[in-house]
């Protein structure tokens, strides 16, 4: 239950308190339920818990990923430990299916599948109905983001839903919409914030298409609890099959040949091959000298070790512009 302590922000479902800590908050989930900006108002029983603990298990998911976030860890049942951030006022929402107010926008019905995913911005501002921007209005108008950071924040989004499509397809969940909140920290850093629940998603069955989200709210469907209830069944689902997934790993060896590409200048390779040259070894043309970089990875498969080995290169091992890598990897 929260303290007498006033919290320093009210929201629509959830109060932030201050702690001891001035870098740290408190966040208290509360069974509040609010649509169409807070028109329409109710409860929904138990939603707090469920969706402090929904939010738990999907910021771990979003950090077992190299995503960082404001999550710092539950305390309670409804109230989780983050870090403070200065909240970026974008609502950041990603449209992999038409639902909502696509739809209404443009016409088109419910459920139609888009041809890539769609990251749109809305100014965080309830008073205002949250209105859709452009890239103008938020750096010339609003001065908000510049385009480097709204570069940043669709990468990540992107990449995040990847990650959140891929873990609720294999619990037979289709991740429809949702929406983002950024936020600055102390150091400067760009971190997911807000919550990760069934209010800011839609989540619809694989199978059926039933709704599991707060449109049951909405739209006045039924069974709300009992939708809330069954997406914190399928995410604890999903961390445990990914989980088990981890345990099943094998361990691969790799050895990566790292070497100039053909048409870069090699002068330590022209260097080795006068040399060889000068101690009659005649013949010897296009000597490139490389390096070999060998080690072992985690994964389920050797096309899984062998992709990673790759991202290595990509990132680290190698220089893609002016050298071509090889990967052999034994299991």
């Amino acid at each position: 239950m929260p303290t007498m302590q006033k919290p320093i922000y009210t929201g629509k479902a959830k109060d932030i308190f201050e702690t001891e800590d001035p870098n740290i908050l408190r966040t208290y989930f509360r069974d509040s339920a609010t649509a169409f900006n807070a028109q329409k108002k109710g409860e929904i029983v138990g939603k707090g818990k469920i969706n402090a603990t929904i939010s738990t298990l999907l910021f771990e998911l979003m950090e077992d990923f190299g995503i960082k976030t404001h999550f710092v860890k539950q305390i309670s049942e409804n109230e989780l430990l983050v870090k403070r951030v200065k909240i970026i006022p974008l609502e950041v929402i990603v449209r992999n299916i038409s639902a909502g107010s696509l739809c209404k926008r443009l016409g088109i019905e419910e459920g139609k599948v888009l041809k890539a995913p769609i990251v749109e911005f809305s100014y965080k501002k309830d008073e205002l109905g949250d209105p859709l921007l452009t890239r103008a209005y938020i750096k010339n108008a609003l001065e908000i983001a510049d385009d480097e950071t709204l570069d940043k924040i669709t990468e990540l989004t992107l990449k995040i839903n990847k990650i959140f499509k891929e873990f609720f397809l294999n619990v037979g969940i289709k991740v429809v919409d949702f929406k983002l909140e950024y936020g600055i920290d102390k150091d400067g850093n760009m971190l997911l914030a807000d919550e990760l629940s069934p209010d800011n998603f839609r989540f619809w069955d694989a199978k059926t298409n039933e709704k599991l989200d707060k449109d049951r709210f909405r739209q006045d469907l039924g069974k709300v609890e009992d939708a809330y209830i069954e997406m914190l069944k399928r995410v604890k689902e999903g961390k445990s099959k990914m989980t088990n997934a981890k345990t099943q790993e094998k361990t691969f060896s790799v050895r990566v040949q790292v070497l100039p590409k053909a048409d870069i200048l090699d002068p330590q390779g022209q260097a080795v091959e006068k040399a060889l040259a000068s101690m009659g070894y005649k013949g010897v043309k296009d000597l490139k000298v490389g390096r070999e970089v060998v080690f072992k990875v985690e994964a389920e498969s050797e096309s899984e070790a062998k992709n990673k080995a790759k991202e290595m290169c990509e990132r680290l091992l190698a220089n893609p512009v002016i050298e071509d890598y090889k990967i052999e990897v034994v299991g």
